[in-house]
């Protein structure tokens, strides 16, 4: 080499050398991004430290042991759970989360799970001292109740005629008490006592004996109340005496009228608009087979199903999404159609969903730990599942050849000839190469990826497992 050359390649390297190590520290500072809420991370793909909790404390290898010790967690992660949480990350990089039927069940769960654990359904009420005079009233009289149940508006109609023509409903015969009509029967009590949705004893206390009540609508279902009897209560303490009481019990009825009107205010603060200019199209859609219905998209113009049906604030929900979450809904119904009711009142249901989902993230409320686990958890699941049908499951076949070698190979484990055992040797085959493709697919994976453990939290969960478990067998002991 010219002396010029080995001058030009020198200076070459105290620039370039410089700016390759600069990218690799980059690189190892990317790598080494770690989220502490994870015991075990692989790339982006982490185990949240309480769902390996929830899950290990259902398992044997928990039972069995009186101390912990961050080695034997490690052990049990690396054989159980490992393995899973390498598919998952594989499935982010093949872009899988992209699968809009994951991401619609993804946003569906989301909504669902964020909206059901809006503060107003736990939030503690505070409570007048007029407010529980008003409740202490309402509890100077008890009722002789029966309810009767529907969850379809055709079952409704029918019960509610029945029912007010004389009629009666039988009580459920044993192994029917959760099927539909269902009818409940309450003697003797006061208001608030039973765990009556709140609707349903506010219609109760304005009957009189005898009356049947026009149907009252609450999540999905609907309730036909008829008032057999109302009487003075004597068995009612002094307001000072039950004044804790009704504290207690009113919580629920105050959460549920505050929820209304939360609702009723989120309402207006969204726009919500619903077209039901879509309904005689879905009713037409309804089909019915062996006591079972569902609207078919097939008889709705698919380029109507991508369109809006309800539209909160910038959220859509799509006729498509409509109907797959109202046949989900519908699972455990049987009716032979659907009227203009079922779908109003399950988009209502489904705004309020929305509404409340909305308020907490537009309020940036908190999620606890408790929420942010089971949605990670939840896409990790829909992940795995997707991966092994796609990459796994999909991919292995069997055929008569394949499962005819395979018994010959195997003979002495049938006792009869090929063609009467065929369908046993194809699974048998098949298992044992999804088994074996699974495990090419682990190791491969082992080698592609970087799998770490956040070794603090591992010793202080051993830590606090150890303790929990020896805080047990004293208790036990009846130390």
């Amino acid at each position: 080499m010219y002396p010029e050359s080995k001058k030009y390649m020198k200076n070459l390297l105290t620039i370039v050398l410089p700016f390759v190590i600069f990218l690799a520290f980059l690189d190892c500072t990317k790598q080494e991004s770690f989220d502490n809420a994870n015991i075990m991370q692989i790339k982006n793909v982490g185990l949240r430290r309480d769902v390996f909790v929830r899950r290990y404390k259902m398992t044997s290898d928990y039972g069995r042991q009186n101390s912990f010790t961050p080695a034997l967690l490690k052990e049990f992660i690396a054989t159980i759970l490992e393995p899973d949480y390498l598919l998952i990350q594989h499935a982010y990089d093949k872009g899988m989360h992209k699968n809009p039927d994951i991401q619609q069940k993804m946003s569906d769960y989301k909504i669902n799970t964020i909206a059901n654990n809006h503060p107003i359904k736990s939030r503690v009420i505070a409570i007048s001292s007029e407010q529980l005079r008003q409740l202490y009233q309402k509890k100077k009289f008890t009722y002789d109740v029966d309810l009767v149940l529907t969850n379809s508006w055709v079952m409704t109609e029918e019960i509610h005629q029945h029912i007010s023509n004389g009629g009666e409903i039988e009580p459920p015969k044993e192994g029917r008490e959760f099927s539909f009509p269902r009818l409940l029967q309450y003697r003797d009590i006061s208001y608030g006592e039973m765990m009556i949705p709140p609707a349903v004893l506010e219609g109760m206390e304005t009957m009189k004996p005898g009356e049947t009540s026009e149907p009252i609508y609450n999540s999905g279902i609907w309730t036909i109340i008829t008032l057999n009897g109302k009487r003075n209560n004597p068995n009612l303490a002094p307001f000072d005496v039950v004044e804790r009481t009704l504290v207690e019990e009113s919580q629920g009825l105050f959460r549920y009228q505050r929820q209304i009107q939360l609702l009723d205010e989120l309402e207006k603060k969204y726009k919500v608009r619903i077209h039901t200019e879509y309904y005689p199209a879905l009713i037409s859609a309804y089909v019915t087979q062996d006591n079972r219905g569902w609207i078919d998209k097939n008889k709705i113009d698919s380029s109507d199903l991508s369109r809006s049906i309800i539209q909160i604030g910038k959220e859509t929900v799509t006729l498509g999404n409509f109907i797959t979450n109202y046949n989900t809904a519908l699972q455990n119904v049987q009716a032979p159609r659907i009227t203009e009711n079922d779908l109003r009142h399950f988009a209502d249901d489904q705004i309020n969903q929305y509404l409340l989902y909305l308020d907490v993230l537009d309020g940036e409320i908190p999620l606890p730990d408790l929420i942010q686990d089971q949605l990670v958890n939840k896409e990790h699941r829909l992940l795995l599942s997707d991966y092994l049908k796609a990459e796994i499951a999909d991919k292995v076949h069997v055929t008569d050849a394949d499962a005819e070698k395979y018994y010959e190979e195997h003979r002495e484990r049938w006792q009869a000839s090929f063609d009467k055992v065929i369908g046993s040797v194809k699974g048998e085959l098949r298992n044992e190469r999804l088994h074996t493709k699974r495990a090419d697919i682990e190791k491969a994976l082992r080698k592609k990826y970087h799998i770490r453990y956040n070794e603090k939290l591992l010793s202080e969960l051993a830590d606090a497992l150890t303790a929990e478990k020896s805080a047990q067998a004293q208790t036990e002991s009846g130390i």
